[in-house]
């Protein structure tokens, strides 16, 4: 096992993990959220006809100026399309097809029409006002690769191709056990020297958007054989990850330690160096992870969306891609420390310029502080104060995630 290891080894680790994700297929009306586990290229084109952009009439360039015999009518999905001979037009409708013999569309506003004729002025080159075939997208392109979150843009497109179902990743399992005395669930009486339960319903709100299922235990107070117990009970029932909080770091009532070498885990590595979230136990059993995070709500936020965020998406089939910036700080910051610094905020824009705004609230039980938090900045262990302009590097998060 690793202890005390940096913030890039820890990271690193979790990357090296193994994830494979199982399949299932999805109805598209039910796929909103999920990841497609499959690459999908266009079966037809789109359009999948020459159209009509708007209402007027379809005609031949070779026939005008001039006076052209009406010889019928075409709306959007319209069965059958009669052909266009000289001196001949169709009255046509937005989304209707072009007939054979056509080639171009005059919009119903720059025509003249009398009895069954219209009379339509000449200038337009062949293909006004056409959309043609596969103007949007051509059979055989790429219509979407394997890893996709999928959106509401993406299930239309789909729909658009006449797939009804597709394949996507499951969703995979967590069971999120909170640990300690000092807690009560909301709604419920707090003792006088106890807290609410918050860091569960950050976490398994933030697994969820993730694409994980998440099951929620009742509060284990701090009891070794409770937490033993609670901990075994959870990994034997089917989960492919279990996250307590809370015992995670050295303290007398600390026990995920114990807890790991008890069951028998293979433990990856414990304790990071960084604040928050340093308190961060990593074991493995079989397939399945147990995660112990810090019983502080965002020092247990941080854990998750830094060090665990790369695995946990792969297990979802999610493809991650990390984006990290190099922005200079808004403010000074005089604290200096032995470990690295993870700072909550978001990326603002000033003066022409992009920087890094910190959030107000460093402490480790501070949850509020993430709100509209889109950047991590990093500060190196063992790096002095920053000055306003001084630069950091910050990790950009899914603006979905929080």
């Amino acid at each position: 096992m690793f202890e005390n290891i940096e913030l890039d080894r820890a990271i690193q680790i979790m990357k090296q993990q193994p994830a494979h994700p199982d399949t299932e297929q999805a109805a598209l009306r039910e796929a909103l959220g999920r990841v497609l586990a499959q690459e999908f290229a266009a079966r037809l084109s789109v359009p999948p006809f020459d159209k009509s952009p708007f209402d007027g009439y379809a005609y031949r360039t070779a026939d005008v100026p001039g006076r052209l015999r009406v010889i019928g009518t075409a709306a959007a999905g319209c069965r059958e399309l009669p052909e266009i001979h000289a001196g001949e037009a169709l009255r046509i409708f937005t989304g209707a097809p072009i007939p054979y013999g056509a080639d171009a569309v005059a919009k119903q506003e720059d025509v003249e029409t009398a009895d069954e004729s219209v009379t339509i002025p000449g200038g337009a080159d062949s293909g006004t006002n056409i959309i043609r075939t596969g103007e949007e997208m051509k059979q055989g392109e790429a219509l979407l690769s394997a890893g996709t979150t999928l959106s509401p843009a993406h299930l239309g497109l789909l729909a658009s191709q006449g797939i009804a179902r597709i394949p996507v990743y499951r969703r995979p399992t967590a069971v999120l056990i909170p640990t300690g005395t000092e807690l009560s669930e909301p709604g419920e009486e707090r003792s006088r020297y106890g807290i609410y339960n918050s860091s569960s319903y950050a976490l398994a709100a933030c697994l969820e958007k993730m694409g994980w299922r998440v099951k929620r235990c009742g509060i284990v107070p701090d009891e070794p054989s409770r937490v033993l117990a609670a901990t075994r009970q959870a990994l034997d029932g089917g989960a492919d990850a279990v996250f307590t909080t809370g015992g995670a770091s050295v303290g007398d009532y600390d026990f995920a330690e114990r807890t790991a070498r008890a069951l028998g885990l293979e433990c990856l590595f414990w304790k990071v160096n960084m604040k928050p979230g340093g308190a961060l136990l990593v074991s493995r059993s079989g397939s399945k992870l147990l995660v112990n995070l810090s019983g502080n709500p965002a020092a247990a936020l941080m854990s998750l969306l830094v060090v665990l965020r790369p695995w946990l998406e792969r297990m979802c089939g999610a493809v991650t891609r990390e984006e990290t910036l190099i922005l200079p700080v808004c403010g000074d910051m005089p604290k200096t420390s032995g470990a690295a610094r993870l700072l909550r905020g978001h990326l603002e824009i000033a003066s022409g310029r992009a920087w890094f705004r910190e959030h107000q609230g460093r402490g480790n039980g501070n949850i509020a502080s993430f709100a509209g938090c889109d950047l991590i900045g990093i500060v190196p262990p063992g790096s002095g104060p920053l000055c306003r302009g001084d630069p950091v590097k910050a990790l950009r998060l899914p603006p979905w995630l929080l």
